[in-house]
């Protein structure tokens, strides 16, 4: 059996991943956020429209 932890610095790698992860996660939310509001919108637009 092969030690893969003198091959691999996990603890960099989980640092690394966890900042990628992080950095990602704040466009992603950014994102959702401007898809939520554009449903909502739509939503709005076509509940003033059916009132009318």
């Amino acid at each position: 059996m092969l030690n893969l932890s003198g091959v691999w610095d996990w603890t960099f790698f989980w640092d690394t991943f966890g900042f990628i992860l992080r950095t990602v996660a704040n466009f992603l939310m950014i994102i959702v956020g401007i898809i939520a509001v554009g449903m909502l919108l739509n939503v709005v637009i076509k509940a003033v429209r059916n009132g009318r």
